[in-house]
């Protein structure tokens, strides 16, 4: 660390600092559909908040709650629970005031003194998060008190090199984020299409002339004019209704040796929206669910299934084998349906309704029975529309797989770079060669 660092503390760099006190001001009954939006401990995640589990008090309860207001750009803590977290407040589409919850505390840092970011970066180091971890190491309920917040040292740079050091750090989250954002539009473009294509076989429909058409003309004329009837319902003519599995194979069997070694996927890394994962890790295998690239993984174990964990197996090499957990089914679509296309099913709110309504067993260790899953029936188009369908969402997987690889690489970096820059053991013109060398 630079001689030109100086320690302060976080009540140093202050220029207002509060907890929330209102605990037993604040009942159930104060709580309404809309106001003032309550900033709890959960929303938090890191540099932006996710605001979709919401709580708000009225405006009028807003007014008595002056120490509890926020605003955006504040540095929001927990006292109790995830410890050692912090965020920065971003604001609520349609929302214009923020409250503390009980739970948490808002530092606003001097200007003067202190640059947001720097501050922010400094308590999502792990060195710091950790030493505030280990003061609760032998407490039933980990609590970082107000008290410990306004004591908390930070060593700082002058306020420039703070700004410069959190524009390198930031530039790679916004760079993440950026990706991220991505692939939420990409996975809701793919969704979209099948369900445009074998749900409400719009295309149809344009070719009848009760609607406009919207896919190019080439695609538009491989789908028929009209829909014929048949015992489960309209569907396009020239097209059958199958059941799972008879159009896909459920449960394939895959080849791997017991004391082998081989990436495995865990049902914790595996994400409730989106087809990528969390994390893969080489483990010998013992026993469990075995997949390749093309698979897809739907957890049929309660809670898991119905909060939505589904994954699309694309990241082994060609002919790899891994696996995972026991309560995976294994769902691969029959020639010529195109892999993704079970991914996209196993996305579709009327399968996982019928997933969920197979699930037998006791109470929470229910589980999707396969007999009944494989009764489920689903529109089959001909090979020319899954050819076709194939031709326009692999590059969509490709590309949402592309931009995970890389999300992944800048996040290694910037967790690489952090704690070298927030320690003052790297020197700035090298990371920002570094990050150049990252686009």
């Amino acid at each position: 660390m630079s001689s030109e660092w100086t320690i302060y503390t976080v009540q140093d760099i202050a220029e207002e600092l509060a907890d929330a006190p209102f605990g037993s001001s604040l009942k159930n009954v104060d709580y309404t559909d809309e106001g003032a939006l309550v900033v709890q401990g959960k929303n938090i995640q890191g540099r932006s908040f996710d605001w979709s589990d919401r709580r708000y008090v009225s405006l009028d309860k807003y007014a008595t709650l002056t120490r509890n207001h926020c605003k955006e750009g504040d540095l929001i803590f927990p006292k109790v629970g995830t410890i050692g977290k912090v965020g920065i407040l971003t604001k609520a589409s349609g929302v214009e005031h923020y409250v503390l919850s009980t739970n948490t505390m808002r530092l606003r840092v001097n200007a003067k003194l202190a640059c947001t970011d720097f501050v922010y970066y400094f308590f999502v180091w792990p060195k710091t998060s950790n030493y505030i971890n280990a003061l609760n190491a032998n407490s039933v309920q980990p609590v970082f008190n107000f008290t410990s917040l306004k004591k908390f040292q930070i060593a700082l740079p002058p306020l420039d090199e703070q700004k410069r050091i959190s524009s390198i750090l930031r530039a790679l989250d916004d760079r993440i984020v950026l990706l991220r954002e991505t692939n939420t539009t990409l996975e809701a473009i793919s969704q979209a299409l099948y369900k445009s294509w074998f749900v409400d076989f719009d295309p149809v429909h344009a070719n009848a002339g009760t609607q406009a058409p919207s896919l190019p003309a080439e695609i538009q004329a491989l789908f028929p004019s009209r829909l014929v009837e048949s015992p489960q319902g309209l569907i396009p003519e020239g097209w059958s209704w199958k059941k799972l599995d008879e159009a896909y194979e459920i449960n394939p069997k895959r080849q791997l040796k017991k004391g082998v070694v081989a990436k495995y996927l865990d049902m914790a890394s595996v994400q409730t929206q989106g087809h990528v994962t969390a994390d893969v890790n080489d483990r010998e295998f013992g026993s469990g669910t075995k997949f390749c690239n093309g698979d897809t993984l739907l957890a049929r174990i309660t809670p898991c299934l119905e909060n939505g964990k589904t994954a699309f197996v694309d990241f082994l090499e060609n002919d790899e084998i891994g696996w995972g957990s026991t309560e995976f089914v294994v769902l691969r679509p029959r020639a010529p349906l195109p892999e993704f296309h079970g991914y996209l099913l196993a996305r579709q709110p009327l399968f996982r309704a019928f997933a969920i309504r197979s699930m037998s067993g006791t109470s929470g260790r229910q589980r999707v029975q396969n007999d009944v899953l494989g009764s489920f029936s689903l529109a089959a188009p001909d090979k020319e529309v899954s050819e076709a369908f194939d031709q326009v969402v692999t590059p969509i997987q490709q590309s949402i797989s592309a931009n995970h690889k890389k999300a992944l690489t800048l996040a290694n970096l910037r967790d690489t770079l952090l704690p070298r820059l927030i320690s003052g053991q790297l020197r700035l013109p090298e990371a920002e060669a570094i990050l150049a060398s990252s686009d």
